[in-house]
């Protein structure tokens, strides 16, 4: 008899196939599941296992409570500029408000755990999918396709694991119920790192060399995650290359369809800007975005953000001639408006919806724009949101190339061509940047641009980890309660659950120890 399996169960055939974290032994596979054996065995066996392990990047879908949602992934990526110097939340949601004023321990859970545990589970689908996928029937090509698209998706939650944790668990094949898998180190994590090259390098050499329109990986995105590792690892000129190659290949470019159309439906349909993105395809797999973001106001801006947008002559508002304090909003770099909703801006579609701070309780005085539809407001947790979030965009690219190139070589011509295409896109037309910058000079204007062009994209607290200035930043941001953020040392790298230390424990494992200062 002929199956019917949803994306949603394979999820649940994937971890129940695999351990779901690094150390708990598996039970047994629940009698309502496909056993292994029975499984894979047709190419329809290995399409419905790959959507399984890409839907691991857009969990928290058509939820039904705010617990649910999964803030800090899939399509509430956002959430992870409230560790930084962008975003606030009065929200317990993810625990990201604790977090984000240094209050973290072992026992802290939320994002401190989920971003351990939901990694992990990922990483499990992803070497249960390499592990079997060749007793499937079906074109050896398109095998290596498939295999070069999990091998990326590990590598992506591989290094979102080194980045939050150092060194963490290695393990590229499915765990069993024996000792050894129960007894695993942590490995150090230039070798993790040297593993997600490793996973990327396969990537770039047989994806396919396309745009990105199908929601399957492509070449490009690979070579962008590498660059990504490389920056990480302040690998310079590799980065440069790597970023290079992607604006030569030509297979992606800036979109020229609106700023604000980037994060919507259908301005996202076959995007030449985007390169790896979470879809969602309502009603079946339908996003949580507009009800949290725009219901909740579990995510505020801070103005420490919205500050940082230049006026339209490329000036700071504190030397501007064109900043006027009794119209904060007007003349500014017009990317403000389409990421920020700021006072007085209509939240919906009519006047009536004009964004009161005082009145609709946001003590932050901002609220995010940038990916909420604003035809959806007033919204409820039964509103379906079809908006993808982007991971990684050609604008990113760019950036990244400029960075890397002026550490490398200082601010050449190259560098000031991909910062000021950025800025100079239809819709921005923000003027070029001035020439004559020192390498400082355009590596702080580089690492500007970063934040007003990314902004609320979940990418800033990461910039600053690998910037190192992220020690230095977050206790100079003061909350809207009055109260400045704390920064100690160790959360440089963030603790392991303390689930995991338990179990290590208790088989002797001795490899795996808690992260240096909390102990």
């Amino acid at each position: 008899m002929k199956r019917s399996i949803t994306s949603i169960t394979i999820i649940a055939l994937l971890t129940a196939m695999s351990l779901c974290a690094c150390h708990k032994y598996l039970n047994k596979n629940p009698l309502d599941q496909i056993a292994a054996e029975s499984f894979w065995r047709t190419q329809t066996d290995a399409d419905l296992a790959l959507t399984g392990v890409y839907s691991y990047l857009s969990p928290g879908t058509n939820a039904t409570s705010v617990s649910a949602t999964a803030p800090g992934w899939g399509c509430l990526t956002m959430h992870w500029d409230i560790l930084a110097d962008n975003g606030y939340t009065q929200s317990s949601g993810g625990n990201f408000a604790g977090v984000s004023t240094g209050v973290i321990e072992s026992t802290t859970g939320g994002i401190q755990s989920d971003a351990y545990n939901l990694s992990y589970k990922a990483i499990a689908a992803c070497n249960n999918f390499l592990d079997n996928i060749d007793r499937v029937a079906m074109d050896t090509a398109l095998m290596r396709r498939y295999k070069a698209e999990v091998r990326f998706i590990r590598a992506h939650y591989y290094f979102i694991l080194i980045q939050l944790y150092g060194d963490v668990v290695l393990t590229l094949h499915p765990l069993g119920n024996d000792i050894g898998s129960a007894t695993l180190p942590r490995t150090a994590k230039s070798t993790v790192t040297d593993t997600i090259l490793s996973d990327l390098d396969f990537a770039i050499n047989n994806l396919p060399n396309t745009a990105y329109t199908s929601g399957h990986v492509v070449r490009g995105a690979a070579l962008g995650y590498k660059a990504k590792v490389m920056l990480a690892n302040s690998r310079w000129a590799e980065a440069a290359t790597l970023a290079k190659q992607v604006m030569t290949e030509n297979r992606f470019s800036l979109y020229t369809g609106g700023f604000r159309n980037l994060f919507l439906k259908p301005g996202q349909n076959n995007n030449p800007e985007i390169m790896f993105s979470a879809r969602y395809q309502p009603p079946n797999y339908s996003g949580t975005t507009d009800w949290v973001y725009s219901y909740t106001n579990s995510f505020q801006v801070l103005k420490n953000l919205v500050d940082d947008f230049e006026c339209i002559d490329g000036l700071p508002i504190t030397s501007s001639p064109l900043y006027n304090a009794s119209k904060p909003y007007d003349n500014r770099d017009p990317r403000l408006k389409l990421t920020v909703i700021v006072p007085g801006e209509w939240r919906g579609i009519t006047a009536s919806t004009a964004f009161d701070p005082a009145k609709d309780a946001v003590p932050s005085g901002f609220l995010p724009r940038k990916y909420v539809d604003s035809t959806r407001y007033p919204t409820t947790y039964a509103t379906q949101s079809d908006q993808d979030w982007v991971f990684l965009r050609y604008a990113d690219i760019l950036l990244m190339y400029a960075e890397a190139q002026n550490e490398v070589a200082g601010p050449d011509a190259s560098v000031y061509s991909a910062v000021n295409a950025i800025r100079a896109r239809p819709g921005v037309n923000m003027p070029p940047l001035p020439s004559g910058l020192s390498q400082d000079g355009m590596r702080q204007r580089i690492r500007h641009e970063r934040r007003i062009e990314l902004a609320l994209e979940g990418t800033r607290y990461f910039d600053l980890k690998r910037w190192k200035t992220d020690r230095t930043i977050i206790p100079t941001v003061k909350d809207p309660s009055g109260a400045f953020r704390s920064f100690p040392l160790r959360d440089t790298l963030w603790p392991v659950p303390q689930s995991e230390i338990d179990v290590a424990n208790s088989y002797g494992n001795s490899g795996f120890k808690q992260t240096p200062g909390y102990n």
